[in-house]
């Protein structure tokens, strides 16, 4: 199965929907090189759709969702950055639960990473009904229903893999998870900087990965003596 039984709902800590941090790498590290950088956006962003609060449930405030979220100065949120082809180093089973939350039907994070084996932890800020479908095709598809506040439902990936998590039941929520079998990767934060440590020394090759603008590469080399800087401009259609 893709998931565990997780019992009766509990409470666990959920990120603010404006300052969730970015993913994060766990696990064993491979060597001492860092990468960093920053992703940034060029053009006009697409304009966000604005959802009702009434349709979320009684007493919600409004809410918006944005495909591209953009900073004052540029910098593109939610953009998933990965070591391509690097070295396995197989599941975890002791870094800590990635979390997903439901907050004012909107998926928070909206981009997610995690290792195979690592725990997704699903939660609900929300007192409605959502209905969590994961649209796997490595991992076993999961779909199942949370209907309150405080609820949480742990699931476990053994396969690497990226896949889009939807509500049935507000079809504008949407959020995109992405299995690792390796520790190198991190999702940029709301200023579209990332950073990734723990690489072997030598040339690698970055992806940068965005739900709406598509994927884009740049190769860099790790050294353990100094970080190495990775810069990328996305343009909407290019």
């Amino acid at each position: 199965m893709g998931c565990d039984d997780c019992g009766p709902p509990s409470d666990v800590h959920r990120p603010d929907p404006t300052t969730a941090p970015a993913a994060t790498t766990t696990g064993v590290v491979a060597g001492h090189g860092v990468v960093r950088g920053t992703v940034t956006f060029k053009g006009v962003a697409p304009a966000p759709e604005e959802v009702a609060g009434a349709k979320c449930h009684s007493g919600a405030a409004a809410t918006s969702t944005a495909p591209v979220v953009v900073s004052g100065d540029g910098g593109l949120k939610d953009v998933m950055v990965y070591v391509k082809d690097a070295p396995q180093s197989g599941p975890v089973t002791s870094a800590a639960p990635a979390v997903l939350d439901q907050v004012n039907c909107q998926y928070v994070p909206h981009v997610v990473g995690l290792r195979t084996g690592q725990v997704l932890r699903v939660t609900s800020s929300d007192a409605t009904l959502h209905n969590v479908h994961a649209l796997c095709v490595d991992n076993p598809q999961v779909n199942f229903g949370m209907t309150g506040a405080g609820q949480t439902r742990d699931l476990t990936f053994k396969a690497p893999e990226r896949f889009a998590v939807k509500c049935d039941v507000h079809p504008w929520m949407r959020a995109h998870v992405y299995v690792f079998d390796h520790p190198f990767f991190a999702a940029t934060g709301a200023n579209g900087r990332f950073e990734i440590p723990g690489l072997p020394p030598g040339e690698h090759t970055l992806v940068f990965s965005h739900p709406f603008l598509g994927d884009r590469e740049q190769k860099f080399v790790a050294r353990d003596s100094e970080p190495a800087d990775a810069d990328v401009v996305f343009e909407k259609g290019k």
